[in-house]
């Protein structure tokens, strides 16, 4: 990708910056950012404005953007779908999530997500045509080197599945990614990674998983599946866990596996809402059952934080709502387990996106993987300045 094309992705998913910001954000020098916006404002494709930054002077640097084109994020669960429309910027034009029943075929699954976007997009005054990328994420590995969704996801029947299933029956061309990559995204475009180069974003819901940012860019290994932390082992003794091996960190820290431990507890079946009202509470054995979670969720993310050196972890997923309690487990178990020199540099915080993040991450990482330049229009006739889209914008 090009320097230029690099300073339009900075502008297209953070929105307005200043040239300092552009410069942190796409590791470019200061010189190159000026050399860049100029010649970018010479062919009316950006605007620039003076703005006050850390107390000093500074120069605002906006896109010009078309009122219409739109990036979509997906997230298919266990059981929802949740849809993003956003524009430029970060402005979300909808946010939406459905319940959906357990076992939902994959087909199925994805007919409700493309009634739910076409409505949206109606509801918006859009069409398919205004639609520029669209990524879904969903709950497993996927292997890049086939492009298909591996064994370890939580829903089985999308094992095997690829891109092409999926734009097949949503009727347009779209990219599977992981769900914890895309939540990890979603944290540095809204949430508490927004200054921070380096740190993992682990998701524990029905299954955990980790999305890992090194050096500003998304790490997913050689096979693309970086980040498996679910599937750590942190009781050799264990149950068998649905990966094959015993012990596995799903196994004893999951939302299924803390809702059991609880509904055993208390001898009668607990809502996932009841379960945060009573961590709010401090019910006794609400506590206790999240803290022994929440010291195996340490220990695995130390393990890993000890070998990425990460200053930042991010708990996210619906785990994550049940506040302090979990949060204050974790960070025993990371100071426990964690060298010092980790223990004392990094932070461990709550995600501020819940159960938002990996619908917000996808159309972030859409943001990210579509052509810049779709967006973009030039600000005297308003036509998209594009090498794949030269329609006239409908603003």
């Amino acid at each position: 990708m090009s320097n230029e094309r690099v300073v339009l992705h900075a502008l297209l998913t953070h929105g307005p910056s200043t040239q300092s910001e552009l410069a942190r954000r796409t590791q470019l020098s200061n010189g190159s950012v000026s050399s860049i916006v100029r010649s970018l404002l010479d062919r009316g494709l950006v605007t620039t404005s003076g703005t006050i930054s850390s107390g000093r002077k500074a120069t605002l640097v906006t896109p010009q953007v078309s009122t219409k084109r739109v990036a979509v994020g997906i997230d298919l669960g266990r059981s929802h779908i949740g849809l993003v429309i956003a524009k430029p910027g970060l402005e979300i034009l909808v946010e939406e999530r459905k319940r959906i029943a357990h076992g939902t075929p994959a087909e199925e699954s994805l007919q409700r997500v493309r009634d739910l976007l076409t409505n949206s997009l109606t509801a918006t005054g859009r069409t398919d045509d205004d639609i520029v990328a669209v990524i879904v994420s969903v709950p497993g590995p996927i292997d890049r080197n086939t492009g298909r969704v591996a064994d370890g996801t939580i829903l089985p029947e999308w094992v095997g599945r690829n891109a092409d299933d999926v734009s097949r029956v949503l009727g347009l061309e779209a990219e599977i990614w992981n769900d914890a990559d895309a939540g990890a995204f979603a944290e540095r475009a809204w949430g508490a990674a927004a200054n921070d180069e380096d740190f993992l974003y682990v998701k524990i819901g029905t299954g955990i998983g980790a999305g890992v940012f090194l050096r500003g860019s998304n790490y997913t290994g050689a096979f693309g599946i970086a980040g498996e932390i679910g599937h750590s082992t942190v009781d050799p003794s264990g149950n068998h866990c649905r990966c094959g091996n015993r012990g596995c960190l799903e196994t004893v820290a999951s939302m299924p596996v803390v809702m059991q431990h609880l509904s055993d507890a208390l001898g009668r079946d607990v809502t996932r809402e009841e379960l945060s009202e009573l961590a709010s509470s401090r019910h006794r054995a609400t506590v206790r059952v999240i803290q022994d979670a929440g010291l195996a969720l340490g220990q695995s993310i130390a393990m890993a934080a000890n070998m990425l050196g990460t200053g930042l972890v991010v708990l996210g997923g619906p785990l994550s709502e049940t506040g302090d309690v979990l949060l204050d487990a974790v960070r025993d178990g990371f100071a426990r387990f964690a060298i010092s020199p980790i223990a004392e540099a990094t932070r461990v915080e709550l995600s501020p996106l819940g159960e938002a993040a990996s619908a917000r991450g996808a159309a972030t990482i859409a943001f990210e993987q579509g052509d810049a330049l779709a967006y973009l229009v030039d600000s005297v006739d308003r036509r998209l300045r594009s090498g794949v889209d030269n329609k006239s914008s409908a603003s």
